[in-house]
């Protein structure tokens, strides 16, 4: 019997990357559930990145903010969909009298109806795929759809004016490459020193762009002649579109590459003990890792190698490089066609 919910509610109240993953998942929703009212529950950073179509509601809370209204704004949902492991992403749907509250237990099975522990196919998945999958196991539904496309919201006018003052240095007709070289964990991180040989190795091909968040502002980074470094200067949205521009993306597991994922710029993705299977897109990338007996391993703290991250140091420039032209191959127009 076809399962059938006229108000339903995603939750994604993890970092960014999450959150962009999910659009998948909104997006597999709101075409198999065409009439139903599908709302969207994010924290305030990522709201604009993820205003779009397929979602008729954003609810937006974050710590310290009142609970109440956000209580009122998803009153008796028919189903609370929760894409992540977050305490408070079922303890609200709960609050909320939400009858079906449905994802990973994860320590919150008490605020849950439909919860799952955490499966033996943690790697086997896409991330987008994987999260598919827990809801199918919870509460039965089946998503039809592709989840793998992901979405994020088109450039403003603002924008995009933004991003042509941004890109104003380097106008003129050679291609450019996106970098992001931090990632939320330090321990992803690909030596900076590299970077800056791998930028330096292609200045007569290409010109970069670095880009990152304003906590990275700061952080000890070398910036070749021909590039340019917009690190903290750029909003998410303005982000996005600068993306989009890209020919393509050089970075590791981080936020920037499901947001390339988004706007269909090929990836060049350097990872060290992040799973491939389940944090690399099935298209449009190429990926560099060493396999180390201690990996995957998605731990913050505590890992086998103390967080001095051999995968990451094992990562040569030379294969970078050669990396990048295969990614050129494969993506000559710098786009990942649908």
């Amino acid at each position: 019997m076809a399962i059938k919910f006229d108000k339903i509610l995603i939750v994604q109240y993890n970092l960014l990357g999450d959150v962009i993953c999910s659009t998948g998942i909104v997006r597999a929703v709101r075409e198999q559930f065409p009439s139903s009212k599908i709302a969207f529950l994010v924290s305030p950073e990522t709201k604009d990145l993820v205003n779009i179509p397929f979602v008729d509601e954003l609810v937006i809370y974050d710590k310290g903010m009142p609970i109440l209204p956000v209580i009122k704004q998803i009153w008796r949902y028919d189903v609370a969909l929760l894409l992540d492991f977050k305490y408070r992403s079922a303890f609200l749907p709960f609050l909320a009298m939400i009858p079906i509250r449905a994802g990973l237990r994860h320590k919150r099975g008490l605020f849950m109806t439909h919860g799952i522990e955490l499966p033996d196919y943690n790697y086997k998945y896409y991330i987008t795929e994987y999260m598919a999958k827990i809801l199918e196991d919870a509460i039965g539904l089946k998503l039809t759809a592709d989840v793998t496309r992901l979405t994020v919201a088109d450039a403003t006018e603002a924008d995009i004016s933004a991003v042509n003052n941004l890109l104003s240095p380097i106008a003129g007709d050679k291609k450019f490459v996106a970098v992001a070289p931090f990632a939320s964990n330090p321990v992803k991180n690909w030596s900076a020193e590299r970077y800056y040989e791998f930028m330096t190795k292609l200045s007569d091909e290409y010109n970069f762009v670095i880009i990152g968040g304003k906590d990275d502002a700061d952080k000890p980074f070398k910036i070749p002649e021909n590039a340019l470094d917009l690190r903290g200067k750029a909003s998410m949205t303005e982000s996005a579109e600068i993306l989009r521009r890209a020919s393509y993306l050089v970075c590791g597991c981080s936020a920037p590459l499901h947001l390339a994922v988004a706007v269909r710029t090929p990836i060049l993705a350097l990872y060290g003990s992040t799973s491939k299977t389940k944090w690399v897109p099935k298209k449009g990338a190429v990926c560099i890792q060493h396999n180390f007996s201690c990996s995957p391993c998605d731990r913050w703290y505590g890992r086998d190698c103390g967080n001095k991250a051999p995968c990451m140091k094992a990562i040569t420039v030379d294969e970078v490089v050669e990396g990048f032209y295969e990614l050129v191959k494969l993506y000559p127009n710098g786009v990942i066609e649908e």
